[in-house]
């Protein structure tokens, strides 16, 4: 297990246009939901090829851990307060609860730092207050790792997901 330090690998700003606005989200009306939004939307190219790697993933996790394992589970929230009060909704590729374990699982094909804000900022906070009795975890699953990616938090490269890490765990699965 490889623990990453972010300042060591750093190749270009930690965030580029994407930048965080560094303030605490505040969510409310937390709750799981059967409803998935849906969307026209049709994958093409690279986009494609990540969609098909994130299904085989799902798949094999499923099998591995039957209905321990939620395939893009959906979270609905409110953000903001009074008439600036929004609804919206989190869907994460999996959740995987085991023991007094709750793992947060996003698959991308290739390790990006826009995974930080997705996992940690958003979808750690919401299962947290879903799951407050279990410990939560986050955990990319990549094809492709890259250390130079510059994350602004640490993280960890392992090679289980039994065996828990430091702030965001990277764990590469060449499926």
């Amino acid at each position: 297990m490889h623990v990453f330090d972010p300042q060591v690998f750093t190749v270009k700003p930690p965030w580029g246009r994407r930048a965080s606005s560094g303030r605490v989200r505040s969510f409310s009306n937390i709750r799981w939901s059967d409803d998935v939004p849906r969307s026209n939307f049709r994958a093409r190219g690279a986009k494609k090829v990540g969609l098909a790697y994130e299904r085989r993933v799902l798949d094999v996790l499923s099998a591995i851990y039957g209905s321990a394992f939620e395939a893009s589970p959906v979270i609905r929230y409110d953000v903001g307060s009074g008439e600036r009060r929004k609804s919206k909704a989190a869907i994460p590729d999996g959740i995987l609860r085991f023991g007094n374990w709750v793992l947060v699982i996003e698959v991308k094909l290739a390790h990006t730092e826009r995974v930080w804000e997705q996992l940690m900022m958003r979808y750690l906070p919401l299962v947290r207050a879903l799951e407050p009795q279990r410990q939560v975890r986050t955990i990319e699953v990549c094809r492709s790792y890259d250390p130079a990616i510059s994350l602004p938090g640490p993280h960890t490269l392992t090679t289980s997901l039994h065996r828990p890490g430091t702030g965001l765990e990277v764990l590469q699965w060449k499926l």
